[in-house]
């Protein structure tokens, strides 16, 4: 029985990490916010000092009064349209992104595990939106886990929670072992609970 983690060592991925509290704002924000650190366009302490400003003609100057003055980083929330839009706006010199939506059907949830796969393959991140009973969230998808070709695991940055110093992510989407329409099972170090995904958002440096 053979089992094959991708990426092998994500050790760029996890130095990324932000957990809510490190600055304001909703977990779409934060997802997006690691994802630009992973491919470098922007620095942790631009990110999370909250005294940073930059020229407002510039890519990320549009980009900082997208997210941190035009909307504010207090929000109940971005579906993944959203975040697409205001990076085209924004930053297109720097990132082009390609949003994706997936219904709860089983032909849908295995095109995300495509998506995925090719995005990880070419050692990018993808941000991804779980849905559950009574809202939705989002995390940034780092890395997988397949079993004799077949994804079983997603493993994934979470802002919403801690992360060890050892550890390579905090979170896991297991494949296809919920029940119903929330198919998979979400985990963290202190909650279970089904989902599935319904979005997903690639975000590439150009």
């Amino acid at each position: 029985m053979h089992y094959d983690i991708r990426p092998p060592s994500p050790l760029h991925f996890v130095f990324s990490f932000i957990r809510q509290g490190d600055m304001d704002g909703a977990c779409t924000v934060y997802s997006v916010m690691m994802n630009l650190l992973i491919l470098k366009v922007l620095t942790r302490n631009q990110v999370t000092d909250l005294r940073t400003t930059f020229k407002g003609t510039t890519s990320k100057g549009r980009l900082y009064k997208e997210f941190f003055k035009v909307e504010g980083l207090c929000r109940d929330g971005f579906v993944f349209a959203d975040i697409n839009e205001k990076l085209s706006r924004s930053f297109r010199k720097e990132v082009s992104s390609v949003p994706q939506e997936y219904a709860a059907t089983q032909s849908e949830q295995t095109l995300y595990l495509e998506v995925l796969r090719s995005a990880i393959d070419s050692e990018l991140s993808l941000m991804t939106a779980i849905s559950f009973k009574g809202g939705a969230h989002a995390v940034l998808a780092i890395g997988y886990e397949e079993k004799e070709g077949v994804i079983t695991k997603v493993f994934c940055l979470d802002p919403g929670y801690p992360i060890s110093k050892t550890a390579l992510w905090n979170a896991v989407i297991m494949i296809d072992e919920g029940k119903g329409k929330y198919c998979h099972l979400y985990h963290t170090e202190s909650d279970e609970y089904g989902v599935y995904v319904d979005e997903s958002l690639k975000i590439t440096r150009r």
